[in-house]
């Protein structure tokens, strides 16, 4: 393996993988998130063995979704493939639906459907179509979409980096998250 500049960011190594798919800008980035990686790992799966071994199964899904994939905010897409990936190796391993349903996020709340009401989607796809469905918002909405989910912002935040009342910022949310679901349900059906 050669030597990566550490000073490159993480879209730069997406990039260079996507464009050469030298399998040394995969592992750069992946070494370098290897941490947060391991961390949801352990976390989901409680048994350090198990995390290592989805460790592994992620880093070789990534060399395959990375060139299958536009993927914009890597932090988030690499949390939800090793979350999936989690989730996959309990349903393996035959644990309960309750305990599988325990570690899943809390969709409802937050994006306002679940991902039992789209059987035929595997989860995978859901995040390709959610991404294809934020992408065909409105720019307000789609602005301030990603800067509550993704960035993590608060109303107030928002409100001040996009210059829109508190009372807009909330309304695009809002919007937002229904144009979503009935995007992604329209994906379904």
């Amino acid at each position: 393996m050669r030597a990566i500049d550490s000073n490159i960011t993480d879209n730069e190594l997406l990039i260079k993988y996507k464009s050469t798919e030298n399998s040394d800008f995969l592992a750069a980035l992946f070494e370098r998130h290897l941490h947060l990686i391991y961390g949801a790992c352990l976390k989901n799966l409680e048994d350090e063995d198990n995390a290592k071994d989805v460790c592994m199964e992620v880093y070789e899904l990534l060399s395959i979704k990375l060139i299958q994939h536009e993927v914009t905010h890597f932090k988030s897409w690499l949390y939800r493939v090793t979350f999936n990936q989690c989730m996959q190796f309990l349903r393996k391993k035959n644990k309960s639906k309750k305990n599988i349903q325990e570690y899943q996020l809390n969709y409802k709340e937050d994006m306002e459907f679940s991902l039992e009401t789209h059987p035929s989607i595997q989860k995978e796809e859901i995040l390709t179509h959610l991404e294809e469905c934020i992408m065909n918002l409105k720019d307000s909405q789609k602005q301030c979409i990603q800067l509550f989910y993704l960035n993590e912002l608060c109303y107030n935040q928002i409100s001040a980096q996009t210059k829109h009342t508190l009372k807009k910022v909330k309304s695009y949310i809002q919007n937002g998250k229904r144009n979503l679901k009935i995007c992604l349900e329209s994906k379904n059906g």
